[in-house]
């Protein structure tokens, strides 16, 4: 059965780095996401400062001032093709 991702008005609150070697995405309904930042090379070149500025645009999308990549929530639970899709 494939994944998807059913709720729709899922919307990032705050990006966090307090775990070495994770990224943490704390949604609006309280849930907590964290992947491990090897999963995310450019990220993971950058120092914890440069990691820490960061724009939410339309709650499901992050831009780092320090990377060229672009982040979408759907990258963080495995469903990086479905955002494609939209």
């Amino acid at each position: 059965m494939a994944s998807t991702l059913i709720n729709k008005t899922m919307c990032i609150e705050k990006v966090l780095f307090d775990l070495p070697g994770k990224i943490t995405l704390k949604m609006e309904d309280g849930r907590m996401i964290i992947s491990p930042l090897k999963y995310f090379p450019d990220l993971q070149k950058l120092s914890v400062d440069k990691r820490k500025k960061h724009t939410i645009v339309d709650d499901r999308t992050i831009l780092f001032t320090y990377s060229d990549a672009v982040y979408h929530l759907e990258d963080f639970i495995g469903l990086e093709a479905n955002w494609r899709k939209r």
